[in-house]
């Protein structure tokens, strides 16, 4: 292969110069001697020219190297020029490590993160195949993604775990230079060139087996084809393929299908504790033999490992869910110490088995001689007649681990208190999702790390949102139920100092119909910004997230926790529980300084379940209690009205009846709450997100809108002449996606056309259940009967209106009939 005429120099002088990047080459040397440059610039309008980017270098001498290179990207090492080519080899390295300067996507200039450290990094594929790195900056954020291919790499963002509607950039390395080009994807095709190209290339080159592309984005482009980068769960796609696209320096390159060469990964781009290689848990052997070395923080050499798991237990089939309870004493201390990080210790192939690992301190008042016993006997059921009454004295969390986190590490300034008082006992609660049919064997727990240098603040552990009750319930075939939980003020003013309590952290935790999810702040009857929320979120990824600028609640402040539920995919209703078919929706907020409560949480009242149902008045002489009043309904269960109700017809009345209606609440300090029907918040003032893109729409004509409504696309501008945006081509071919419509998959669905999804065997147990805790209620804490209840006590005048309009029409009704009598017997 013969060598052309084609010198690239680097030129500088003494002092400080810049360099033109038009000829910026990245020389390596291959293990056979052979050389190889990269030269990162492009001269087609669809890529991006690197001398753009302004890089400034300093050179303390003065000098000439030439490197020699040949159509194939190549350079050539005849013996005229060995000594330039050493020269730019090591004029290269240099300048690699010398800081770097570039304009941001907004054209600020602000230093860059250097390239040999990022402050995130993950591998996602399991085989090492693609690495993504990334540094998130003030108002953008930097990639660099390393691939195993010599062809094109693409990398995706969407808020849903597949290719339709994805913001997919491409980018690729041909002849000597980078290319990237801004898509999105419509259906699973080939993604579409958009129309305004927000990625901003920085580096790329690629060597005998990988590609690396270095590229920066701002969080929010304003463009209707991109995905807005937030603090939500985001689904990151990707997919590579050996070889570059169909006509690479093309400003419309045709890319081949990658086939099998792709995957997705849930996680948080910008609230990250911690660096993270890859998305696996930390896992162990069923014996205990850890299949990757543990590595503690900077304090590694003064603190102390603490594994609380049980000994190897067989968990079998019996029932699909299990809550699996074993009790712990602490390390023996002298005096006090500070968990400052624990992870989980999952079995191999255990991991898709556990939904939650909970650590609870258990109260002072539990006697010794029963914990001791309880230890002895290990794990078993949380429900043995053994353990009765350990959830009520047990409940104080210390851990809060859920499916898909790597754990927690606590910031530097806090850690939660170990106490040195030998009466302290602990329970580990293990919740198991179990697959039918099958038996395994497993030893999971957590190891705790903690130290004896105390830190300035103790954590504390809050959990917030909804009591796990089958009164959370959720119709079927509904693409959006919202739930809310509350933490009112009477528990926040009898618990919190003055000063209030600095929020640093949460764990989001719901089943699989989980996908919103948001903590409302609500301080002197005005909403304030969320304390954390997340609008893609993902039941499998529920990952512990951190908040940069710890949030402050107050005595007297009112928390609500939001969760939305999609039941596109049951047929039938869904209760409230603790089982992994059911509904919960519960957050453990991190915080500090550590008060006297753990829980703060709500349930729907009973007049507000019945009432959502359209539930009058109940028989409570009758067993199993029976529906008095409406007449349609006489002589009805509860039972049987939950699986006949009309939730295609009366499901925007049942929503806004739960969400209107009363509550009961709970919380450690005020337990009488529990029986108090408290009437939702008066807000004054409701918080709104800032349009930030308000000024931009009106110039632009962006149009912002909600990515899961399909009606605002505008699908003819999926086709447009290249020139429009690649000048100076010249216009080809408008693309072949014109007025093609894609709908989203829900959208297709239409009512009684939902995939059938045939009823949980657990569920008429569960039925049967909420029939016995019906009874149990309206006997207990109504012993006059549901109907004189709510005559004589009075239920909230805005739920029970309808019920009393119809009395009073039923009773003129009868004076009229009474009258109509009379008036016939005197004529």
């Amino acid at each position: 292969m013969s060598c052309q005429n084609q010198n690239r120099s680097f030129n500088y002088s003494q002092g400080s110069v810049r360099l033109n990047l038009n000829k910026y080459v990245f020389y390596t040397k291959s293990r056979n001697k052979n050389t190889k440059n990269f030269d990162l610039t492009t001269s087609s309008a669809s890529t991006i020219s690197l001398h753009q980017r302004k890089k400034s270098f300093s050179w303390p001498s003065s000098s000439t190297a030439k490197l020699h290179t040949n159509e194939y990207g190549r350079a050539c090492t005849s013996p005229s020029n060995i000594s330039s080519n050493y020269i730019a080899l090591l004029l290269v390295i240099i300048l690699s490590l010398a800081p770097l300067s570039y304009s941001n996507p907004g054209g600020s200039s602000s230093s860059s993160p250097r390239y040999e450290s990022w402050k995130y990094e993950m591998n996602l594929d399991v085989e090492g195949s693609f690495l993504v790195q990334w540094t998130p900056m003030e108002d953008h954020i930097v990639f660099r993604v390393i691939a195993r291919t010599r062809g094109y790499i693409g990398l995706g963002l969407s808020s849903r775990p597949y290719m339709d509607g994805a913001d997919i950039v491409v980018g690729w390395v041909h002849s000597g230079k980078a290319y990237l080009q801004d898509r999105h994807a419509v259906g699973n095709g080939e993604p579409i060139v958009d129309r305004q190209q927000n990625w901003m290339l920085v580096a790329g080159f690629e060597n005998d087996t990988h590609t690396v592309l270095i590229m920066s984005r701002r969080y929010n482009t304003c463009d209707n084809q991109d995905h807005v980068i937030s603090n939500d769960t985001v689904r990151l796609l990707w997919a590579f393929h050996p070889d570059d696209p169909v006509n690479p320096e093309h400003a419309r390159p045709r890319l081949h299908y990658h086939g099998w060469r792709r995957g997705v990964q849930s996680l948080y781009l910008i609230a990250r504790p911690t660096k993270q290689l890859s998305p696996t848990l930390a896992s162990e052997s069923l014996h205990g033999k850890t299949e990757y070395p543990y590595t503690v923080s900077d304090e590694s050499s003064r603190s102390y490992s603490w594994i609380v798991k049980n000994n190897p237990v067989e968990i079998s089939d019996s029932s699909d869910t299990l809550m699996l309870c074993s009790i712990f004493k602490p390390p023996t201390l002298f005096f006090k110490h500070h968990i400052i990080k624990y992870e989980p210790m999952i079995v191999s192939n255990n991991s898709e088995r556990i939904w939650r690992i909970m650590l609870y301190e258990c109260s002072t008042r539990e006697k010794s001689s029963r914990m001791e016993k309880l230890i002895e006997i290990g794990a078993e059921d949380c429900n043995q007649k053994s353990r009765a009454g350990l959830g009520k004295s047990c409940r104080a969390v210390v851990v809060a681990w859920t499916r898909g986190s790597s754990g927690v590490t606590f910031p530097e300034n806090v850690g939660y208190p170990l106490y040195a008082e030998p009466q302290r006992y602990y329970m580990l609660e293990i919740h198991y999702d179990i697959p039918k049919d099958l038996t395994f064997w497993d030893s999971s727990g957590l190891r705790i790390i903690y130290t004896h240098l105390l830190r300035d603040h103790d954590a504390g552990v809050l959990s917030l949102g909804l009591s796990p009750v089958w009164k959370n319930l959720i119709p079927p075939q509904q693409y959006s139920v919202t739930k809310e939980g509350h933490c009112v003020k009477e528990c926040t003013r009898a618990a919190l100092p003055k000063t209030g309590i600095n929020v640093f952290g949460v764990v989001h935790h719901t089943h699989f119909l989980g996908r919103k999810v948001r903590i409302r702040h609500i301080h002197n009857g005005s909403e304030q910004e969320p304390l954390i929320e997340d609008n893609n979120y993902d039941p499998s990824f529920q990952e512990y997230r951190t908040i940069h600028h710890s949030r402050t609640v107050m005595p007297g402040d009112h928390l609500i926790t939001e969760c939305n539920f999609n039941s596109m995919e049951r047929s039938i209703i869904t209760l409230g529980g603790l089982t992994s078919r059911d509904v919960t929706c519960t957050s453990f907020l991190f915080y500090w300084p550590k008060v006297n409560m753990s829980l703060c949480q709500s349930k729907p009242s009973l007049s507000t379940v019945l009432y959502s149902l359209g539930i009058q008045e109940l028989s409570p002489d009758s067993g199993p209690i029976k529906i008095s009043r409406p007449m349609d309904l006489a002589g009805k269960t509860l039972k049987w009205r939950l699986l006949n109700y009309d939730w295609l017809g009366h499901f925007h009345y049942f929503q806004r009846a739960t969400r209107e209606g009363t509550f009961n609440p709970s919380c450690d300090l005020a337990p009488k709450l529990e029986n108090v029907d408290y009437k939702y918040p008066k807000i004054q003032n409701l918080w709104l997100p800032k349009n930030v893109c308000k000024a931009q729409e009106n110039e632009h004509h962006v149009i912002l809108r909600d990515k899961e409504d399909t009606s605002y696309i505008d699908y003819d501008s999926l086709a447009f002449q290249d020139s429009a945006a690649f000048k100076p081509l010249a216009i080809i071919d408008v693309d072949p996606y014109r007025n093609l419509h894609v709908p989203h998959a829900f959208e297709s669905t239409k009512w009684g056309q939902a995939k059938k999804v045939f009823p949980d065997p657990g569920l008429e147990e569960e039925l049967q259940e909420v029939e016995r805790d019906l009874e149990s209620e309206v006997h207990q804490k109504y012993p006059d009967g549901y109907q004189e209840r709510a005559t004589k006590k009075g239920v909230t005048s805005d739920s029970w209106s309808f019920m009393s309009c119809e009395r009073f029409s039923h009773w003129l009704s009868m004076e009229i009939m009474i009258l109509g009598i009379i008036v016939l017997r005197f004529y």
